[in-house]
């Protein structure tokens, strides 16, 4: 670190106010924290932010075996986010577990949202430009704000050991998602958010973020290292070795009109799932719809299904296709080929029908 910055964030903890941590209640907690960040000030003046960044990414349910570790994929690059506006351009190198190096260029503004991978471009989702729009909500950088505009939704939480030191916290809604915000108890700053959100195989999923290594950027105090946490297991782990702020070209958020005019726009919706019957053999279909299928089997007295796919939702419009196809003759068995979260995720649909599931013997703990 320059002179000029171990001043900066020198100055930066002597002249922020520190307020008693006893007694505070939820907004007392909040203030801390915005002062500890710069003041409420800087962080509305906040324009745009260039971080530069390094990151592994864990595949949590792709691992070889249920009690292997899960592989990582590296990547490397830039995110520059304009706060003012809610738009982010994403630019990353990424080092899949196999295959080559991919070079991706994201741009999110205004509700839509382009992909650009390898230099052919296709227009994202509306579910992934919702992701990105929450990812924006959920940074450090609008956290606080998000707390003090909705200040009389706050709740204080009891203080919580989090690596061996007590932490107070705040809980409010940010959005669609109620997180729990605890703070450091020396500093003020954010240390770790928590979330809690269904999930097909975990039931209850539980992400925690850790904001760690808190260093000034254009009068803002920001963390240079976020460590993501799914259920107890490392799902990320993001340093950011430069961090910039100032103003930003709109050039750079720019995208393409052949893009945009093709972009889907609105809210997420989840469509129905449809499910067709294409026969492949004597007795054997396939359950087609989404992006993985299923296998059907048709023996004299019952109806075998080999893989329970993606979601609960997909497994119940597969039964009932089933009884519709074939009144009067059960599913007697699903057979899981393997635990990986996007062949197994519709297990649940078929345990909950009381229809039993046949597997290897090192999958029985992770599907019991």
């Amino acid at each position: 670190m320059s002179v000029r910055a171990v001043g900066a964030c020198l100055l930066a903890v002597c002249v922020s106010p520190v307020l008693p941590v006893n007694g505070q209640g939820p907004r007392d907690r909040v203030a801390r924290a915005v002062a500890a960040m710069g003041g409420e000030r800087a962080l509305r003046d906040l324009q745009t932010t260039t971080m530069d960044f390094n990151t592994a990414t864990f595949g949590i349910g792709q691992e070889e075996t249920p009690e292997s570790a899960a592989r990582a994929t590296v990547a490397s690059g830039r995110i520059i986010t304009d706060w003012r506006g809610g738009r982010r351009v994403l630019q990353q190198e990424v080092r899949p577990v196999a295959g080559g190096v991919q070079r991706q260029r994201r741009i999110t503004a205004r509700g839509i949202g382009m992909l650009e991978t390898d230099g052919r471009q296709t227009a994202d989702g509306a579910g992934v430009v919702a992701g990105v729009e929450r990812a924006i909500r959920l940074s450090p950088e609008r956290l606080l704000l998000n707390a003090l505009e909705n200040a009389g939704g706050l709740q204080s939480l009891p203080a919580k050991e989090w690596r061996g030191d007590r932490s107070e916290g705040v809980r409010y809604a940010v959005g669609p998602d109620t997180l729990n915000l605890y703070f450091d108890s020396r500093s003020g700053l954010p240390l770790v958010s928590e979330v809690v959100t269904d999930d097909g195989i975990l039931g209850d999923r539980r992400t925690v973020i850790w904001y760690t290594r808190w260093q000034p950027a254009g009068g803002v105090q920001v963390p240079r290292q976020l460590d993501v946490t799914v259920n107890g297991r490392l799902q990320a782990h993001t340093v950011y070795p430069e961090v910039t702020a100032g103003a930003s070209s709109d050039e750079v958020f720019a995208i393409p009109d052949s893009i945009a005019s093709r972009a889907p726009r609105g809210p997420v919706t989840t469509p129905p799932v449809v499910v067709q019957l294409v026969q492949l053999a004597p007795n054997v279909w396939r359950a087609e719809g989404g992006s993985h299928h299923s296998l059907v089997i048709e023996q004299p007295r019952q109806l075998v299904v080999v893989e329970a796919p993606q979601t609960s939702a997909r497994s119940r419009a597969v039964l009932d296709t089933l009884r519709a196809r074939f009144p009067g003759k059960p599913v007697g068995m699903v057979v899981n080929t393997h635990h990986h979260w996007d062949h197994s995720g519709g297990l649940r649909g078929y345990l909950a029908a009381g229809i039993p599931v046949v597997t290897h013997a090192r999958n029985a703990a992770f599907v019991r």
